[in-house]
């Protein structure tokens, strides 16, 4: 079979998505840039946090038209008009931070606008790419989406590493740099977005190598998200430059060898002779318990995440260590890298061997649980180890359940029907989370026992609203334990709502290129490899 050039190769569809993920993981680095928001504004911290957090509440409200827009407009079209807008917005967003047009708490409101509508046009570029990702790869799905997840976290460790080592000061002295970093997150995901929807016309196939092929990418990511983490542990200096500058080569080399891989591929069908694919659209999976638990249960995960994320550069300095505020934030992100990359690859272990993937958002609540707990304590004896080993037990949890979470609405509800169903669970298990624990639980300690200029120290900042997550977790524990025994198979319901869906007409404009009849099949057929099977 000749090999396909691009832009019909699988691997450059690999290799976007990957550089769409990387991006996407800076613009969601609100951390970054939240003190200079809360000292440009002159807001309390809850304030602060609900920037971030009525942003995502935003994102949320807008999720099922995502999936609306994608089918509507294509896969080249949709990111490119979402793309424009992100642009827009965060244009917006960046002047107002150099010169307060807008002041206060408007300015406030206006900055929350901009980065929720903002979010809601980089998810056209998210969905799209996991979606295709998945079709075009159906024998490696899990592994797929949990590296470009797994780019995803990775982003929020290389972003600041690589802008502020360039600009060669880093933060919290870099106030003009934590107000540019948005603008320089946001031109970096257009450029991504641009050439992935230059690949997304790639075929659906299947290759014996591709699955190592997969392993030295997750590879090569932790090496390069190690070699960014390490850099925010050294002072600047010498050191620092070599390890930003081994850094860089590293990713270019990584896209240079992505470029290059041979894509010899076999058809799809002779790999899955299943002609029953999933085709259930969000109204009616939206209908089942099943759904709203597994939301409940993402949503929990999140909040976890969450509650540290937002407030991670406060708790730092509430503890007396603001200096390591950088170096806690490649922590965690690098943590959330390695659970967005060891749960994906676990999804497929548990497919192969019919054992319930359910199991991963069991662990993932087990990991919340227990780095919580550190943090309650941490806070308590103000013990920056603590800290440390808390944030990269917490950001392990959190970065597992988004892989988790794709490959079971893909299973559960099929692939052709993923960029909706997920996008909406994503979104609204986001924003609940943000909104609930990002926000309010992770700020009403630290606003009570405030001074008059919004700062708090000492142990009582942050103690109460980790223990309480810490509770919450384990009860969601005992949600995820229910799902797996109320909901092993559900088939009969499963295909029911797929034949009401099908009667319905579903168009799928992700798969309408011009693909060989036979390959049309195997693609079709491999849409629905797992969703017999236990979750």
């Amino acid at each position: 079979m000749e090999t396909a050039r691009w832009p019909r190769r699988r691997w450059d569809l690999v290799a976007s998505c990957v550089a769409v993920n990387l991006a996407a993981g800076c613009t969601y680095d609100y951390s970054v840039y939240s003190p200079v928001v809360k000292e440009t504004y002159n807001l309390t911290q809850r304030e602060t946090n609900l920037v971030m957090n009525f942003g995502f509440f935003i994102y949320a409200l807008g999720s099922y038209g995502y999936g609306i827009c994608n089918q509507h407009f294509g896969p080249q079209r949709s990111p490119r008009i979402g793309c424009g807008v992100m642009l827009f917005c965060y244009a917006i967003l960046v002047l107002n931070l150099l010169q307060p047009v807008v002041p206060g708490v408007a300015g406030a409101v206006l900055m929350s606008l901009m980065i929720g509508i903002g979010w809601a046009g980089q998810a056209t570029s998210l969905g799209c790419g996991y979606q295709r990702v998945c079709q075009v790869f159906p024998e490696s799905g899990g592994i797929a989406i949990g590296i470009l997840k797994t780019s995803l976290g990775a982003g929020g460790a290389l972003a600041p590493a690589i802008f502020f080592g360039l600009w060669g000061q880093r933060p919290p002295e870099n106030i003009l740099g934590m107000k540019l970093f948005p603008a320089f997150a946001s031109c970096t995901l257009a450029i991504a977005v641009i050439s992935m929807t230059y690949a997304v016309d790639a075929q659906p196939g299947w290759s014996p190598k591709e699955g190592r092929t997969f392993s030295l990418l997750a590879l090569a990511m932790v090496l390069i998200t190690g070699t960014a983490t390490a850099n925010s542990f050294v002072p600047l200096g010498a050191a620092s430059d070599a390890l930003l500058a081994a850094t860089v080569s590293l990713l270019l080399a990584l896209f240079l060898a992505l470029a290059c891989v041979e894509d010899k591929q076999l058809p799809a069908n002779e790999v899955s002779q299943d002609r029953s694919p999933m085709h259930i659209k969000v109204q009616q999976a939206s209908k089942t318990l099943e759904f709203w638990m597994y939301t409940v249960v993402f949503s929990t995960a999140a909040g976890s995440g969450q509650l540290v994320f937002t407030n991670l550069s406060q708790m730092a300095e509430a503890i007396g260590c603001s200096s390591q505020s950088e170096a806690l934030l490649c922590s965690f992100s690098f943590c959330n890298m390695l659970g967005r990359l060891s749960f994906g690859m676990a999804c497929d272990i548990l497919q192969h061997r019919r054992a319930s993937r359910t199991l991963l958002f069991v662990a993932s609540t087990l990991l919340a649980t227990v780095g919580q707990l550190l943090l309650h304590a941490a806070a308590l004896q103000e013990n920056v180890v603590l800290l440390f080993v808390g944030v990269c037990c917490v950001g392990l949890q959190f970065g597992g359940a988004f892989p988790t979470l794709v490959n079971v609405c893909a299973a559960r509800y099929g692939r052709a029907t993923l960029n909706g169903n997920w996008t909406f669970m994503d979104a609204v298990g986001n924003g609940t989370a943000s909104l609930v624990f990002g926000s309010y639980l992770g700020s009403v300690a630290y606003d009570r026992h405030a001074g008059s200029d919004h700062h708090c120290y000492g142990p009582n900042c942050f103690a109460l609203p980790h223990l309480i997550m810490a509770v919450i977790c384990a009860c969601r524990t005992i949600i995820s334990i229910l799902l797996i025994y109320l909901h092993p198979r559900n088939r009969q319901i499963r295909h029911s709502l797929s034949s009401l869906s099908a009667s319905c007409s579903i168009e799928e404009p992700m798969v309408s290129f011009d693909i060989d009849a036979s390959t049309t099949a195997g693609a079709n057929s491999s849409a629905s490899v797992g969703v017999s099977e236990t979750l």
